[in-house]
């Protein structure tokens, strides 16, 4: 498994540096401009390529002066939302741009008192852990978070975010751990691939979002080989992934394919 997963990234590497811009960022296509979510995805890929040794010693964001230049931009002209803010502040910190991890905490730390939405949650979280690294004891709207787990899930990446929300700041979830691996499970099909809920179409995305989940839980899917047989059948001739087979690739779903097949691995 270890050899066809280095294969599909090594396939993948080419089709993320083809959206590379001179500016630094990368672009959904080769002729769009760069954007950060593209940028944030592409750094991704490249990563876990470098972990398998698929970049040998080739691109190393901490010395892309572009790539730095081109962050250093967006964080000085961008008013973003969480999400963006958290895909901003990780592509920095992947690039060696230093952040000032107590002013940083303290804006998440006064957003998060007045935060409703399950997507500031989650994203809030994911710069405290993923960007700074750190586990916060929560007291600042300790409330509104109860009120967000409590709420019930729509789809697979709902209900991702629940768990993920839940291990960093210590909070239980109304259902058990083997109430949710069953509802996982339940959401992977016959072709192996995972949809937004059980009995749903099967996306990549999805796909992501309940083995992430399942690894967290202790727990793998009910047929992992299958599952890893869908995802390697959205990869297309140019390397990069579709939602689903025989779907346009983009950066996006590229991402979540190869995350989802390294949990396979």
């Amino acid at each position: 498994m270890i050899d066809r997963f280095s294969a599909i990234l090594a396939a993948a590497v080419p089709f993320v540096e083809a959206r590379r811009k001179p500016s630094g960022g990368f672009g959904a296509t080769p002729r769009l401009p760069a954007t950060i979510e593209d940028t944030y995805h592409a750094l991704n890929i490249l990563g876990l390529a470098r972990q398998y040794d698929e970049l040998g010693k080739g691109f190393d964001p901490a010395e892309d002066e572009n790539l730095r230049s081109y962050l250093e931009g967006c964080r000085r002209t961008l008013s973003v939302g969480a999400r963006m803010t958290f895909q901003l502040l990780w592509c920095c910190r992947t690039a060696g741009i230093a952040l000032d991890s107590d002013a940083v905490e303290a804006a998440v730390l006064d957003r998060i008192q007045t935060a409703v939405s399950l997507d500031d949650w989650y994203y809030c979280a994911g710069i405290l852990a993923e960007v700074l690294g750190r586990k916060p004891a929560m007291k600042a709207g300790e409330r509104h978070l109860a009120a967000v787990l409590n709420r019930h899930w729509r789809s697979v990446d709902e209900a991702w975010m629940h768990l993920y929300l839940s291990r960093i700041f210590g909070r239980a979830l109304p259902r058990s751990d083997e109430e949710m691996i069953s509802w996982f499970r339940a959401s992977q099909n016959g072709d192996g691939g995972f949809g937004f809920f059980p009995g749903t179409t099967s996306f990549v995305e999805n796909c992501h979002s309940c083995l992430r989940a399942l690894d967290a839980l202790g727990a793998v899917p009910a047929d992992p080989e299958r599952a890893g047989q869908f995802l390697a059948g959205c990869q297309t001739a140019f390397g990069g992934f579709g939602r689903g087979l025989r779907a346009t690739a983009f950066l996006d779903t590229t991402w979540h394919a190869v995350a989802a097949l390294s949990l396979l691995n």
